[in-house]
């Protein structure tokens, strides 16, 4: 079922004036009981109906028998009853004038064949009547500013106000976030259960409006709707909400493609990574990870200015241990200027070499010397930010005094500088101390636990989301798939050369004949090659001869190749028979699109050739990209490495294959229906220029062309 984003009345849903609640008993354990409870915990300020035709009173609140005997029509309608039950009832609410319905039942679409059935009415009541409906199979939502607890748990004490707002597949994980271990403070938490109506894309949508938010988390499973997901998550990024993601599933689950290379190397989940890198969520692997980083964001929304990231502690052996973890997280700990070097000798022995990440005990630790290492720092404007780690337990103990100083120092230096501060526990343990957080929390810094989880955290701020350039003209997109799905390979290679892909000049012969005049227009020494659509792997069938050097080895090879053809001919075709010139040595790559419809163009690169089953590594982006994104991608893998030049040979032309890169990502953009790979291996990288020898190209199942007028 599909709506635009705005036609669903999310507002009745999200903050409804009056609710009724459908099943609530005198059980104080049932679930309409609960929902009634949690609602008074908040301070709820609207009206709230029970709707059971037992009572005419629960407690002090009049009962109804149904709802349409209710006084007034109420925004939402809460469905406290099993899932037999629900259809009708979301039928007496549509009749009721009730634009919001909860319900949280299981035993719709996540049952059996009868819950499916069951869920699809109640998808076909709210298309039909214009409904938001929540759930099913989920805990409810709760509006923590406006104190709307539409919230089913047991055990509920309320919740702190605050910036975050959570959306979560999970309702046990939203239980456990609830708790604000960190003390951050939420604006909403929403439990989707099994998403029949609204989806994450609705509720992300809304909250990208609410300026009362500034940190979006969300804990997936899955993206139903990937399209209207990505519509809502660049328009809260357009807000400068970040959002902040524990996307389960890292396991190979996408489908099967005909060419094993770009589907193996583009598993499903880094499809995800792709996906939500485009979109600039940041993806955490565990909830701690999540935490600290929710922290920092919270504190510092905006991405961290592209300046140098500098790392101070108390220690030689944490600096070492700050630089691998912070290296493994992606940090890059640039080198002190030579001016910042001399601001802070006077604070370090002479014979102490001052680098990045800064032992700062220096000669000994005192306020005026910690004072003259932060003013030296904050001084240099390449510096961005500086973390400071401490020893400072929860339980006190430790090196809380020399953290309250430095405290105390940041937050005065932070008055005066751009530079953000972070501070972080060097150990979970006992959590942030309670007299550094408060001098802190003055200051507006924020203070994360564990090396690891907080260097993870940072590395996520500083990495700024990218950002694609337009796709090319749908119509040149178009006019290029109708040639490439001729069947005719060369035409393939030559549309590839018009879309800005260096490949290879390929002639196709059909006999020994047509073979000869070829190899006198491209010159000795040649390649021969067979194909038909349904051969995807030419070298594993002997379809391949390579280094041809004269005219008798040409027929020969013709001969051979034909023959094979022949043998493996489906439908009475042949195949085709083409010759290109061999191509000069040089670094061989892999280059793959992988069109997903909804999700968009992916491209991929890495070593290819035979090594491509070797090594099995590629970086992955959604496109399209440019030919500078394009470069650091080769510099993610092992290609980047051998263009640099290895044992004396090279370097090799980067540059090149960054633009062939980025040429492919633009067509794979613009083919998202139209293909589901197109796999360019190898395209080898010269001392100057690359050129494509082997392409492979898989139509969608259904393509734009089979619905085109």
């Amino acid at each position: 079922m599909e709506y635009a984003l705005s036609s669903l009345p999310l507002d009745k849903l999200m903050n409804p004036r009056a609710i009724a609640v459908v099943g609530a008993s005198e059980r104080p354990e049932a679930i309409g009981t609960r929902v009634i409870r949690n609602l008074r915990v908040m301070g709820y300020p609207g009206t709230i109906y029970p709707v059971n035709p037992r009572y005419e009173k629960l407690g002090d609140l009049a009962c109804f028998p149904s709802l349409a005997a209710l006084p007034e029509r109420v925004d939402a309608a809460f469905l406290a009853v099993p899932a037999a039950q629900g259809p009708g009832l979301m039928e007496e609410a549509a009749a009721a004038g009730i634009r919001a319905v909860f319900t949280n039942a299981s035993g719709y679409a996540d049952g059996d064949a009868d819950g499916i059935a069951l869920q699809r009415r109640l998808e076909e009541t709210a298309r039909q009547h214009g409904m938001a409906l929540a759930g099913p199979n989920n805990l409810g939502l709760i509006n923590v500013h406006d104190r709307a607890a539409i919230w089913t748990p047991r055990f509920f004490e309320g919740v702190k106000p605050g910036p975050l707002a959570l959306i979560s597949q999970s309702g046990s994980v939203a239980l456990i976030l609830a708790e604000d271990e960190r003390r951050i403070g939420f604006s909403y938490l929403v439990t989707t259960g099994n998403e029949a109506v609204v989806t994450v894309a609705e509720y992300l949508e809304h909250f990208a409006d609410d300026d009362r938010i500034g940190v979006i988390l969300l804990f997936l499973e899955t993206v139903r709707h990937p399209e209207a997901f990505a519509r809502a998550a660049e328009a809260a990024r357009r807000r400068g909400k970040p959002i902040i993601a524990l996307k389960l599933g890292r396991s190979e689950g996408g489908r099967a493609l005909v060419q094993a290379h770009t589907g193996s190397l583009a598993g499903e989940d880094r499809l995800y990574d792709a996906f939500f890198r485009r979109l600039g969520i940041v993806r955490v692997r565990d909830f701690d990870e999540m935490l600290e980083t929710t922290l920092l964001f919270a504190a510092y929304p905006q991405p961290a200015a592209p300046k140098h990231f500098v790392a101070v502690t108390l220690s030689g052996g944490e600096a070492a241990l700050i630089a691998d973890v912070g290296s493994e997280a992606g940090i890059e700990f640039a080198p002190l200027s030579a001016e910042t070097l001399a601001r802070l000798r006077p604070a370090f022995p002479p014979y102490a070499t001052i680098r990045n990440p800064v032992d700062a005990w220096g000669l000994g630790f005192n306020p005026e010397r910690f004072a003259m290492v932060v003013k030296a720092l904050t001084a240099d404007p390449e510096i961005g930010s500086i973390a400071l780690s401490v020893d400072a337990p929860g339980i006190g103990g430790g090196d809380v005094p020399y953290a309250c100083i430095m405290a105390e120092a940041c937050a005065a230096a932070a008055a005066t500088s751009d530079v953000r501060f972070i501070f972080f526990n060097n150990v979970t343990g006992t959590g942030p101390n309670s007299e550094v957080r408060a001098i802190l929390d003055r200051a507006g810094m924020p203070y994360l636990s564990g090396v690891r989880t907080a260097l993870a955290a940072i590395g996520h701020h500083l990495r700024a989301p990218a950002v694609a350039p337009a796709a090319p003209a749908e119509a040149t997109a178009m006019e290029w798939c109708r040639r490439a799905l001729s069947g005719d390979e060369t035409e393939r290679f030559r549309a590839l050369a018009e879309a800005g892909l260096p490949m290879a000049e390929t002639l196709p012969v059909a006999s020994p004949g047509e073979a000869g005049k070829a190899a006198r227009r491209l010159g000795f020494p040649l390649v021969l090659k067979g194909s038909a659509p349904h051969l995807p792997h030419k070298s594993d069938l002997g379809l391949v001869r390579v280094n041809l050097g004269n005219e008798g080895e040409l027929a020969d090879a013709y001969a051979e190749v034909a023959a094979i053809l022949a043998r493996h001919a489906r439908d009475g075709s042949p195949g085709q028979i083409y010759l290109q010139a061999m191509a000069k040595p040089g670094i061989e790559l892999v280059l793959g699109i992988r069109n997903e419809p909804g999700f968009g163009s992916f491209v991929l690169v890495g070593v290819g050739g035979l090594f491509v089953e070797v090594i099995k590594q590629a970086s992955l982006r959604a496109g399209p990209i440019d030919a500078a994104e394009g470069r650091a991608m080769l510099r993610e893998t092992a290609a980047g490495t051998l263009l640099a030049g290895v044992r004396g040979r090279g370097p090799y032309d980067a540059d090149a294959a960054a633009a062939a890169i980025a040429a492919l990502s633009h067509l794979g953009a613009a083919t998202v229906d139209t293909f589901s790979s197109i796999e360019i291996n190898p395209l080898i990288v010269h001392e100057r220029g690359a050129t494509g020898v082997d392409l492979l190209v898989e139509p969608a199942a259904q393509t734009k062309l089979e619905t085109a007028p």
